[in-house]
C-alpha cells in the first residue's frame, strides 16, 4: 500500500519481492529484519495535463491489403469524411488506425494476397502532440503511444458495446491504485506459489542414495511433512566402525560374486574331457597287437607276390604290349563290368570284341579265357580278406580323436605350471602321432612306441578319476554359494542404508522442514482470495463514485441524442476492474431483443459516453457507423457526429452517400470538414480530395452533349447513328437534372434525406408550364432513342438524326434561358 500510494503506480519487481519478504517475516518464517511500517500518508496531487493529439496525414502506405501506393489522406482538425463504395479499399486505411490504437476489434493486416511476393507493411503517420509536430513510421505494430488514446467505433465492436461486460478504456489514476494494490497482493500469492513449488519440487537426490531393496527405501520415497523423524532416526547406524563393517561385507560379497567356483568347474570339466580323450587313446594303443599286425602284414605281402607271379605266368604268351601291372588290371576289370552291363541289357555278343566289335578269332578267344581265369583267381579273394583283417587291427588306432588333448597340451607347452599328468599326456600324443603315421604307411611297427602305453593309460585314468572327484566337490560348493551370497547381499544393503541415513540426516531434516513450511505457506495463503475480494469491493465503491455515476449520466445523454432504446446499465467489478453491463427487463441481453439498427445506435451511445468520460483529447474514428440504420437515425447520428466535430477531430469512413451528404450539409456553415473520395479506378484505395459525393451537374452534361454532337458531325452511317443515340441519352439526363436543380430549385434532391422547404419560394410557377412542356416533350422523345427503353416494333425502324438532336438541344437551351430569366 505504501509503495502504491507514494509511487502512484504498480510495484516493481524489487518491491514485489520486498512485500513477500515482509510477509515471511510477519508470519515468523524468517527473523524480523525489516523496519516496522509507518502509518500511511496520502498526498493530494493533480494529474498531469494530457496534450491533445491530432492526426495531420497518412501517406506512403505499403503492403496493406491491396492498396495502391501514393494515396495521401490529410485529416481536417474537425471532420474528415472518407467516402467510397464497398470494396474500394477504405478498410485498409481504417485497419492501420485500429492497429495503431490497439482497438478492441483490430484485425490482422494482410498484404496483397495476389502479389507474387509479400511486401513489408509500412505507412507514414503525421500528427501533432500539443504544439509539437511529429511523424511516425508504422511497420505493422499494434498499440503505439500516443495513438492508443484514439477512440475507434466499427460494426464488429457493436457486440462489445451492447452485450459484453466491458471494461473502461479510461481509468482514473486514483482508481488505478486499487488495481496496483490487487496486483501487489497477487504478486505475494505468486511468490508463495513459487516458494511452495520450489519447496516441494526441489530434487534432493536422496532416493538415489538408498537401494530399492532396503527396508528404509519406502520411508525415504514418501519423505514429507508427515514423516516420523524419530522412527527414521532409530533405523540409522551411527557406529564409527560402520565403514569397516561395510568393507568386510563387501569383500565377502565380492568373493562370492566373483564366482571362482564356476570358473574352476569349467576348468575341471575341460580337464576331465582332455583326460578322458587321452586315457582312451592310451588304452587303445596299449591294446594294439603289434605281433598280429606284423604277421598279417607279412601274409598280405606274400599274397600280393603270389598274385603278381600268377599274372605274369598266365599272360606270358599273350603278346601283351606291356607287363601286366595294376593299370592293366584295371582295364580287365572295366571290361568285365562292361560285359556284365551288356548281358544285363541283352546286347552281349560272345563272338565279337567288347571294344572294337570285330569277330573274335581263336587266339582272341584264348586270351579272353585267360582274362576270365585271371579274374576268378582265388589269390585275389585272399588278398581282400587279408586287407580287411589288417584294417580291423589298425582302425582303432587311426581313428583316435585327440583334438582337445592337442589344444590343451599346446596351451601348457611354454609354461612351467604344467599339470602333473603332462608327461603321460605328451607321450601319448607323441605315440599316437608316430604309430598313426606308421600304420597309414603300412610300415613295419616295433613294440617301442607302445611299450609305455599301458603305464600311461593307468596314470591318465587315475588322473581322470581325481578330476571327476574334484568336479563333484566343486558342484556341491556352488549349490550352497548362491544361498550364502543372497544372505550376505541383504545384510550389506541394510547396513549401507543405515549408514547412509546417518550421512544424509541433515538433508533429510531439511527436506521434511521444507515440506512442513510448504504446507504452512499454503495454509497462510488461504485468506488471500478473501483479501482480494475486500479490495475489489472497495474498488467497486470507488469506481461507482468516480466512473460509473459519470458514465451513467453521459450514456443517458447520448441515448437521448441518438434516440436509443431505454435500458438499464449495471456496474460490476471483479478483481478491482470497473466494468459495465447493459440489460433489459427480465435480465435479457439487448442483442436478444433489439433490432440490428437499435443495437447499432445503442453501441454508438456507449462508445461516445466512454470516449467523453475522460475528456476527448485524441481523434474519434467511425468506421461505417450507419449501416442497418434508417434515414431518420442516419440524420440523428450525423447531427451527433457533426456536433462532436465542432470540438474534436473526427474521421468517418462510410459508403452511405446519404450519410456523407448529410454530414457535408451540417458542416457547410463551419467549413470544418474535408472530404476524400476512395475509388478502385486505378487500383484499390485510390484517394482523391473532393468537395462531396459526385453527382451529375448541368454544366458537365452540357459539355458532354456538345462534344457528342461535334463527334457525330465527323462520322457517317452507323457510327453517327450510335453517337446520336448517345447524345439523346445525355439529353435525357440533362432534363432530369434541370428539373431537379432549376425548375424545382433543389427542394428535393437525390442523395439528400431532407426536403429544402426554404427553396420552395424560389420556384417560378408562371414560367413552369412552358418549360415543362418543352422538357417533358423532348424527354419523352429521348426515351424513344436510348437503349435503356424498349420500343414497339414499328418505332424501332425510325432512328434519330443529327439534325433532330441539334434542334432538340437548341430548344432545351432556350427553355432553360427563358425559365431562368423569368421572375419568381
Amino acid at each position: 500500500m505504501r509503495h502504491v500510494l507514494n509511487g502512484g503506480g504498480p510495484l516493481g519487481s524489487e518491491e514485489q519481492s520486498g512485500a513477500y519478504v515482509l510477509f515471511r517475516q510477519e508470519k515468523a518464517f524468517d527473523t524480523r529484519e525489516l523496519p516496522t511500517e509507518e502509518p500511511l500518508v496520502t498526498l493530494e496531487r493533480e494529474d498531469e495535463a494530457i496534450e491533445p493529439l491530432t492526426l495531420t496525414s497518412l501517406s506512403d502506405v505499403v503492403g496493406v491489403n491491396a492498396l495502391v501506393e501514393g494515396g495521401v489522406i490529410e485529416p481536417h482538425a474537425g471532420l474528415t469524411i472518407l467516402f467510397g463504395e464497398n470494396g474500394t479499399g477504405k478498410t485498409g486505411y481504417s485497419r492501420i488506425f485500429k492497429a495503431l490504437a490497439a482497438s478492441r476489434t483490430a484485425d490482422v493486416i494482410l498484404g496483397d494476397i495476389e502479389a507474387a511476393s509479400p511486401q513489408h507493411q509500412s505507412a507514414l503517420v503525421g500528427y501533432t502532440l500539443g504544439t509539437e509536430t511529429k511523424t511516425y513510421t508504422w511497420t505493422g505494430q499494434q498499440g503505439v503511444a500516443p495513438f492508443t488514446r484514439m477512440s475507434i467505433f466499427d460494426s464488429p465492436s457493436v457486440s462489445f458495446h451492447v452485450d459484453d461486460d466491458l471494461e473502461y478504456v479510461y481509468v482514473p489514476a486514483a482508481l488505478a491504485l486499487f488495481n496496483h494494490v490487487i496486483a501487489g497482493i497477487k504478486s505475494v500469492q505468486a511468490h508463495i506459489d513459487q516458494a511452495v513449488e520450489g519447496l516441494r519440487s526441489g530434487s534432493t537426490g536422496l532416493l538415489s542414495r538408498f537401494p530399492r531393496t532396503a527396508a528404509v527405501y519406502p520411508l525415504i520415497e514418501t519423505l514429507g511433512a508427515s514423516t516420523d523423524l524419530e522412527h527414521l532416526r532409530s533405523l540409522a547406524d551411527s557406529d564409527p566402525d560402520v565403514e569397516t563393517r561395510i568393507g568386510d561385507l563387501r569383500r565377502t560379497v565380492a568373493a562370492l560374486e566373483a564366482d571362482t567356483i564356476s570358473a574352476e568347474i569349467k576348468l575341471q570339466q575341460r580337464v576331465e574331457r582332455v583326460l578322458t580323450q587321452a586315457s582312451n587313446a592310451a588304452t587303445v594303443m596299449a591294446d594294439f597287437n603289434v605281433e598280429a599286425y606284423g604277421r598279417e602284414r607279412d601274409t598280405l605281402h606274400g599274397l600280393e607276390e603270389d598274385y603278381r607271379a600268377f599274372r605274369g605266368a598266365l599272360f606270358e604268351a599273350a603278346d601283351l604290349p606291356a607287363e601286366p601291372d595294376d593299370t592293366w588290371s584295371t582295364f580287365i576289370e572295366a571290361g568285365e563290368a562292361y560285359q556284365a552291363h551288356l548281358i544285363a541289357v541283352g546286347a552281349h555278343d560272345a563272338d565279337r570284341c567288347l571294344y572294337c566289335r570285330q569277330p573274335l578269332n581263336e587266339a582272341a578267344r584264348s586270351l579272353i579265357g585267360k582274362y576270365s581265369e585271371y579274374l576268378e583267381d582265388k589269390i585275389t579273394t585272399d588278398i581282400a580278406a587279408s586287407k580287411a583283417r589288417l584294417h580291423a587291427l589298425t582302425e582303432p588306432v587311426t581313428s583316435i580323436q585327440v583334438n582337445d588333448v592337442s589344444t590343451f597340451a599346446d596351451e601348457y607347452a611354454g609354461t612351467e605350471d604344467k599339470p602333473h599328468f603332462h608327461v603321460e599326456l605328451d607321450r601319448t600324443l607323441s605315440t599316437i602321432a608316430e604309430l598313426s603315421e606308421q600304420l597309414l604307411a603300412a610300415s613295419a611297427v616295433s613294440t617301442a612306441p607302445t611299450e609305455h602305453a599301458g603305464t600311461d593309460a593307468i596314470a591318465l585314468g587315475s588322473a581322470l578319476e581325481t578330476a571327476k572327484q574334484a568336479l563333484g566337490e566343486l558342484r556341491t560348493q556352488a549349490a550352497t554359494r548362491a544361498d550364502t551370497l543372497a544372505e550376505k547381499k541383504k545384510e550389506l544393503v541394510e547396513l549401507e542404508a543405515a549408514a547412509e541415513l546417518t550421512k544424509s540426516w541433515t538433508l533429510i531434516e531439511s527436506h521434511v522442514r521444507d515440506a512442513k513450511q510448504a504446507d504452512r505457506l499454503i495454509l497462510l495463503a488461504k485468506p488471500m482470495p478473501g483479501l482480494l475480494r475486500a479490495v475489489t469491493g472497495l474498488a467497486k465503491t470507488a469506481s461507482d463514485q468516480m466512473i460509473n455515476e459519470s458514465f451513467d449520466a453521459l450514456f443517458n445523454e447520448e441515448c437521448a441524442a441518438l434516440r436509443a432504446p431505454a435500458l438499464r446499465v449495471e456496474f460490476v467489478g471483479r478483481q478491482g476492474r470497473a466494468q459495465r453491463r447493459k440489460i433489459l427487463s427480465g435480465k435479457h441481453k439487448p442483442s436478444k431483443v433489439l433490432s440490428e439498427g437499435e443495437q447499432k445506435v445503442l453501441a454508438i451511445a456507449d462508445f461516445l459516453a466512454e470516449a467523453r468520460l475522460a475528456g476527448i483529447t485524441a481523434p474519434v474514428i467511425f468506421d461505417d457507423p450507419v449501416s442497418s440504420l434508417d434515414h431518420r437515425r442516419i440524420n440523428e447520428v450525423a447531427q451527433r457526429v457533426a456536433s462532436l466535430a465542432d470540438t474534436t477531430q473526427v474521421i468517418v469512413f462510410t459508403h452511405d452517400i446519404f450519410f456523407a451528404s448529410t454530414l457535408l450539409t451540417l458542416m457547410e456553415a463551419t467549413k470544418r470538414c474535408s472530404y476524400f473520395q476512395i475509388t478502385d479506378e486505378e487500383g484499390k484505395g485510390k484517394v482523391t480530395r473532393a468537395t462531396g459525393p459526385r453527382w451529375d451537374s448541368l454544366n458537365n452534361i452540357k459539355k458532354n452533349i456538345n462534344e457528342t454532337i461535334q463527334a457525330a458531325k465527323s462520322q457517317d452511317g452507323d457510327s453517327r447513328a450510335a453517337l446520336v443515340r448517345t447524345g439523346y441519352d445525355w439529353v435525357r439526363a440533362w432534363c432530369e437534372v434541370f428539373t431537379e436543380t432549376e425548375l424545382l430549385q433543389g427542394v428535393t434532391q437525390r442523395y439528400q434525406p431532407n426536403v429544402r422547404m426554404t427553396n420552395l419560394p424560389k420556384i417560378k410557377p408562371e414560367a413552369l408550364p412552358a418549360a415543362i412542356d418543352t422538357v417533358n416533350r423532348i424527354f419523352e422523345e429521348a426515351c424513344r432513342y436510348i437503349d435503356g427503353h424498349s420500343q414497339p416494333l414499328p418505332s424501332l425502324g425510325v432512328g434519330p438524326t443529327l439534325a433532330g438532336l441539334e434542334a432538340h438541344w437548341a430548344e432545351l437551351t432556350e427553355a432553360r434561358t427563358a425559365y431562368n430569366a423569368a421572375t419568381p
